[in-house]
């Protein structure tokens, strides 16, 4: 097996690795930990075209969010990474995450997919764009999410 090989079953892992301890950070409401997957320009998207720049603006917009939650669970899986070059790959994972409002209001599940686009940097692999996309949710109203493109 070639170096090159090696190198991507490493940086393969590290990616899945990088995914499942973003769901984590988040299920702890570590939202410091959680925004370290970013790049330091890196943005995210959960609906439309509303972007968020930079790892401090991610902490803000993130922050509140987890927030309103008494406890999540999020769940990775299916996972497909594409390597454009030896510094940067594209992900797509399912994301299966139920949610407990801590107002006391229904809990509901989401069902998406993160669609992310991954650089090398110093401090490994980051995410320099994330895209929320969903197939549907339970017990909470899904507009203004971005469909995950369904055929007809």
């Amino acid at each position: 097996m070639s170096d090159a090989a090696v190198q991507q079953i490493l940086d393969r892992q590290a990616i899945t690795d990088g995914l499942h301890w973003y769901t984590r950070w988040v299920d702890l409401n570590r939202v410091d930990k959680q925004v370290e997957i970013f790049a330091d320009d890196g943005k995210i998207c959960f609906g439309g075209d509303v972007w968020t720049q930079g790892r401090e603006n991610i902490h803000q917009l993130i922050a509140p969010l987890v927030a309103a939650y008494q406890a999540t669970h999020h769940y990775i899986t299916n996972i497909e990474i594409t390597f454009e070059s030896a510094d940067e790959a594209r992900s797509m994972c399912y994301l299966h995450a139920w949610h407990r409002p801590a107002d006391g209001s229904e809990d509901f599940i989401l069902y998406a997919q993160y669609h992310d686009v991954w650089v090398r940097t110093g401090e490994g692999w980051r995410i320099r764009e994330r895209r929320l996309k969903t197939a549907g949710t339970e017990g909470r109203d899904g507009a203004g999410l971005d469909p995950i493109g369904r055929a007809d």
